[in-house]
């Protein structure tokens, strides 16, 4: 991003730059900068015991051994927007407490019954309909990818803009 910005000559320069930034600091204080101007509550950067937690938080367990290789990345949004942490509407509160962390990316292996990712609810029956939607969005299967995704598609040097 910095080459991409400007402030970089090129990607190499531009990594070296951001290592910089967060090692003398600058990077967290900016952070902090952020959180605040926002209205949050900075502390939490030193102290994330000060975030609110959600009451249940329960796994969603694989229901067979395989590769996981693909997931309805709509159906996980949409399991959050039933947890709380999204609105349907804009004057639907969020709820900073919820959410939904993924164990497992594409073309990872599963046992039956390891975790795919854990639910944190403030509401066992919203839960249940997240963890309905998200087992549904997992497809497992016995193959393997053949081709795994990379994570990073390819490197855009210079736009000429």
């Amino acid at each position: 991003m910095f080459q991409l910005g400007g402030t970089a000559d090129t990607v190499v320069k531009g990594k070296s730059q951001a290592e910089q930034l967060i090692a003398s600091g600058k990077a967290l204080e900016t952070f902090r900068k952020m959180v605040t101007l926002q209205g949050g509550d900075a502390r939490v950067i030193d102290d994330p015991g000060l975030l609110p937690r959600a009451k249940y938080i329960q796994d969603v367990s694989s229901p067979k051994s395989g590769y996981v290789t693909s997931m309805d990345c709509e159906a996980v949004g949409i399991a959050c927007v039933v947890l709380g942490g999204g609105r349907e509407k804009k004057e639907d509160a969020v709820d900073p407490a919820v959410g939904i962390v993924l164990h497992l990316k594409l073309g990872d292996s599963v046992a039956a019954g390891e975790p795919l990712c854990t639910v944190h609810s403030n509401s066992e029956t919203r839960a249940a309909r997240a963890i309905e939607l998200l087992l549904r969005s997992y497809r497992i299967t016995d193959a393997p990818l053949e081709h795994k995704k990379k994570l990073v598609h390819r490197v855009i040097r210079g736009s000429g803009i």
